[in-house]
């Protein structure tokens, strides 16, 4: 490995220690280089965090809307993060699963976490998804960054909850809510 991109990716690795990192640039250069284990593994050490947990920031899975999802929530975190989750489902099942975050790195793993473990799963087990969950799929969390596992499972559990309103009131989603 190059030593230029071994002092890219000690930058940024720096800037996600401070929740800093808003450059795409040097997002996308993290996100390219991470894919390799070496530079995983010493980027993971050298922030205190495990190497899922890195993969899931700088990489994250399903992040993007659903068009008419089925079920949707919004919620808003204790430190002012927010994180949008989309379902599609069929046959009570979680077909795909879509979240939009806005706030730190941390959340942003939250998030992949999440749909990771939700997606293709039946209504009933993703239910059981919850905040210590996402935690372990990310090899653990900061204390100061706990509520973040906390503020993913709850948007999952709101968009269930909007899922299981629109189906037993279908008639909301061709006339609206009035």
């Amino acid at each position: 490995m190059a030593v230029s991109s071994r002092l890219t990716l000690t930058g940024v690795a720096g800037k996600v220690r401070q929740d800093h990192l808003h450059d795409k640039n040097e997002l996308a250069q993290a996100a390219d280089q991470i894919k390799d284990p070496k530079v995983r593994a010493e980027a993971a050490a050298s922030l205190g965090v495990s190497e899922e947990f890195l993969t899931h920031a700088l990489t994250p899975a399903n992040v993007g809307l659903l068009p008419n999802p089925d079920g949707f929530a919004r919620s808003k975190g204790s430190c002012g993060d927010h994180i949008e989750v989309y379902l599609n489902i069929r046959d009570d099942q979680i077909k795909d699963i879509r979240f939009m975050p806005e706030g730190c790195v941390h959340t942003i793993a939250c998030g992949s976490a999440l749909t990771s473990l939700a997606k293709g799963r039946a209504l009933e087990e993703a239910a059981k998804v919850d905040a210590k969950r996402v935690e372990e799929e990310l090899g653990g969390l900061p204390r100061e960054h706990k509520h973040c596992a906390v503020l993913a499972a709850a948007a999952l559990r709101s968009a269930l909850r909007d899922y299981h309103k629109k189906r037993n009131e279908p008639w909301k989603k061709l006339y609206g809510d009035r």
